[in-house]
């Protein structure tokens, strides 16, 4: 944000006036539309109009007189949202709501009926990602169940919550125009007893006849060597549901940079190795479409000298969908050909 003081003489002494570029004002006013107890402030407490509207904020008569709007990425690189307590039926806890990265990272604001979300996006676990010119931002909101244990099983009341919360940046000749896209993992149509969920291995084999199991230590493999990828689907109460895999990441534990492995069921087509860098394996046993596998050789796409520690760590992710063909066509990708 460019802000430039002019400075003019007038027969009544002298005056100045700001000017600033670019003014960004909400475009329909619905978001800032907002009742009083869900303002989070924005900027200081003295803030001019113009100024808060500059940092594409809203403004009142009314303290807070600047305040963020709803569900949006900010000029000053915020996640700001809502999470409705009836995302779920039964409705969640909101005040259980943290994000998935970093447990510490809380509601800024949490009442009965919603919790109030203000997530920097260089913090709080979030990642990042590149796809063509958009620059995503992903942070993961999840809810702490609370559960009593007893002699024949455990009860909770609290339906299990995976919100994954997306700010998107696209380029334009004059500023980068952003969107936010909030997505719950888990639909209130699909309903199962026990656990139901999605998991990511690997395997040990290009058979996938073994896995490692899940608190493995961290596997060692050499540089081009092939490394085996499974995602199912767990406890499926319905075998014609299908999994949709939409993007997967490989990712540093102590960078912010995120590598794509496969976007919208695809190997990155941006991928300078594509060929070497993400394989298909053969279908796997019935159900195969509650079951995608593939192959990348491992870390091709890294940068020469992008590590410094030599037990640098690269870690894995998946963003799923679980799609049920009787609510319309379930678009699988490349893992569908």
């Amino acid at each position: 944000m460019y802000i430039i003081t002019i400075v003019y003489m007038t027969v009544n002494g002298r005056r100045e006036a700001q000017f600033f570029c670019p003014v960004l004002i909400p475009g329909s006013g619905q978001e800032c539309n907002l009742p009083s107890e869900q303002r989070l402030p924005c900027g200081p407490g003295s803030v001019s109009q113009p100024q808060c509207l500059s940092m594409g904020c809203c403004f009142s008569k009314q303290p807070p007189a600047c305040y963020y709007p709803i569900d949006e990425c900010t000029i000053d690189r915020h996640f700001v949202f809502s999470v409705p307590a009836s995302l779920t039926d039964p409705p969640l806890s909101p005040a259980l709501l943290v994000t998935a990265g970093n447990s510490t990272c809380k509601p800024l604001r949490v009442t009965s009926d919603y919790a109030l979300f203000k997530i920097p996006m260089d913090g709080c676990g979030t990642r990042r990602v590149m796809v063509g010119k958009t620059m995503i931002y992903i942070v993961e909101v999840i809810n702490k169940v609370q559960a009593i244990s007893l002699n024949y099983g455990t009860i909770t009341r609290d339906s299990p919550v995976r919100l994954l919360v997306e700010c998107r940046y696209l380029p334009s000749p004059v500023l980068s125009v952003s969107y936010m896209v909030k997505s719950p993992t888990l639909g209130p149509a699909v309903q199962t007893q026990g656990v139901f969920g999605v998991q990511l291995r690997i395997s040990k084999d290009a058979q996938y006849s073994s896995y490692y199991p899940q608190y493995h230590q961290p596997l060692q493999i050499l540089l081009g060597k092939p490394l085996y990828l499974e995602v199912r689907l767990l406890n499926t109460p319905d075998p014609s549901l299908v999994l949709l895999v939409h993007f997967c990441v490989a990712y540093p534990r102590s960078g912010k940079a995120v590598w794509l492995l496969l976007y919208n069921g695809c190997p990155n087509p941006l991928d300078p190795a594509l060929q070497q860098a993400v394989l298909f394996d053969p279908r796997p046993p019935s159900p195969q479409a509650q079951t995608r596998r593939f192959t990348i050789s491992t870390f091709q796409f890294l940068p020469d000298g992008e590590f410094k520690d030599p037990d640098e760590e690269i870690y894995f992710m998946c963003s799923t969908e679980i799609c049920s063909p009787r609510d319309g066509p379930c678009v699988e990708g490349c893992f569908g050909q």
